[in-house]
Formats: C-alpha cells, sequence, structure tokens
C-alpha cells in the first residue's frame, strides 16, 4: 500500500484481514450489531422460509457471530462473498457451514440471474470509492434476485451529522484512523436509495432508520467490558434502549443507517 489515504479496493480489504480484524473483533459491539441487524430482518421479512440467500460481504462473519446463524434458520442454503480472500477465509473458518466465495458485488459473474430469494447487503455498498460503483452493485443485486425474492439493504446514513461530518473532514486518514478504521466510500440518502431500487425494477415495501445509539461513544466503551460480564450485559441492554429513537421524528438524523427491504416482482 502506498503512502497517503488507504483505497477501498481488495488490496485495502486483504491487509484490514491480515492486520485489522482483531481490533475489530469487539464481543459487546459485535454482538449488538448482529442482534440489531437480526432484529429488523425478523420483522421486515416476516417469518418467511427462504430456499438460497446470499450476505454480500463476510467482514461480520469473519470478526463475529455475524448473520449466519440467523440466515441459516431462515434459509435452505446461504451464501457469503467478499472481495477478500483473507476474510473469506476467516470467516469460513468461524463458520463450517456457511458457503463462502470470493467476489465482487459489482461483477456477480458466478452467479446467474434469479438466484436468490433473499440477498442481505448490510454496509456493504457504502465502502466504494467511485460514486458510479453503488448504483451498478444495486443493479446486480437486482438481477441476482429471483421474482418473489427480497433484497435488505442497509448504508450509512448521510444526513447523521456524524456521517456528514466524517465523510468530510477525515477523508485523507481514512483506513487509518480510530474514527475511520476502515475505507469509507459514497453513500446515499434513504429516499435516493428507494429511488435507485425502484430504477432497477424493485418494488420498495420498507424503510427505516437503525443504529440511533451515539455509536463512537458506545463503540469504545464496549472495549472496556467483557461481554460476559455483568457491565457488558448492562451496557448492551443499554445500546438497544437507544433504539427507542427510532419512534422519534428526529430518527433521520440519529439513525447511523438507512434501510430499505425491495422485493422483486414476480414475472
Amino acid at each position: 500500500m502506498t503512502s497517503g489515504p488507504k483505497q477501498s479496493g481488495q488490496q485495502h480489504w486483504e491487509e484490514m484481514a491480515a492486520t485489522g480484524l482483531t481490533d475489530l473483533s469487539i464481543p459487546v459491539w459485535r454482538r449488538f450489531c448482529d442482534e440489531l441487524h437480526q432484529s429488523i430482518l425478523r420483522d421486515w421479512t416476516g417469518g418467511r422460509h427462504f430456499a438460497s440467500s446470499l450476505k454480500t460481504d463476510l467482514f461480520d462473519e469473519a470478526v463475529g457471530e455475524g448473520l449466519f446463524g440467523w440466515l441459516s434458520a431462515v434459509s435452505d442454503r446461504v451464501e457469503g462473498i467478499d472481495v477478500s480472500s483473507g476474510i473469506v477465509a476467516q470467516a469460513a473458518q468461524r463458520h463450517p457451514g456457511l458457503i463462502v466465495r470470493q467476489a465482487d458485488v459489482r461483477r456477480l459473474t458466478d452467479h446467474p440471474t434469479d438466484s436468490f430469494d433473499l440477498i442481505v447487503s448490510n454496509s456493504t455498498l457504502d465502502h466504494f470509492e467511485g460514486k458510479q460503483d453503488l448504483p451498478v452493485a444495486l443493479s446486480e443485486l437486482s438481477r441476482t434476485l429471483r421474482p418473489g425474492g427480497v433484497l435488505f439493504v442497509t448504508l450509512d446514513n448521510p444526513r447523521n451529522p456524524v456521517v456528514f461530518l466524517r465523510n468530510r473532514l477525515t477523508r485523507p486518514w481514512m483506513g487509518s484512523s480510530t474514527l475511520t478504521p476502515y475505507f469509507m466510500g459514497h453513500t446515499l440518502p434513504l429516499a435516493e436509495l428507494s429511488r435507485r431500487l425502484t430504477a432497477c425494477g424493485l418494488q420498495v415495501e420498507r424503510t427505516g432508520y437503525l443504529m440511533h445509539v451515539p455509536r463512537l461513544l458506545f463503540l469504545h466503551a464496549c472495549r472496556l467490558v467483557s461481554a460476559d460480564s455483568w457491565a457488558g450485559s448492562a451496557l448492551l441492554r443499554t445500546m438497544h434502549a437507544c433504539e427507542w429513537g427510532n419512534c422519534l421524528p428526529t430518527r433521520c438524523w440519529t439513525g447511523h443507517f438507512s434501510a430499505v427491504l425491495a422485493r422483486k416482482p414476480i414475472r
């Protein structure tokens, strides 16, 4: 890697897999993130069972339990992809039942059209360097989704003040600071994400915001406690309680992520 800002491509994530994942494997924080996403997925998919599911990156599964447990409970077949061979290997080691493949979500050349009934893409598509990459990836995900299948997407919420400032003030240090330990790329507001998915031929069914907890404060607090301690359990409950922010008119500013569930119409 050359000096200066780290880039968003495969080399960056290979270096993260080789040197940086241990520092990001924070048990209480990882449990909170996993439980938060599982909760919204259970609610939005309504207990449906899927024949084949895809997760569009394996970072969560490489640093913690991730979403594999939930996906395997609601799917006959679960596949996960990642651009980094190192992250793929670490996720496969943690989860032997997970079908893994090194692949770029912008070019799913090994995946035929209409491959999956459920695609989960939680904060995968907001790590690209080029603005054109995000809509390209959405188009690929729409292509590989079966008619009647659903796509769940989250992106960093650019209306959140922390995200807004981070993406404007820290770009020279992206991938090399505690504020941004990995590259953060372009993102879209919730309304624009919905419009992009509609343009791909999908029907938007649910939209919302999640992770209303003051992220930086609690992320670093989680480093100080053990997951199986009383303090860890109390911190976890406090973080989940912050999700009541989703009931307030300010949710479009407090939510760290925008979320959309979209369905591919049956022909």
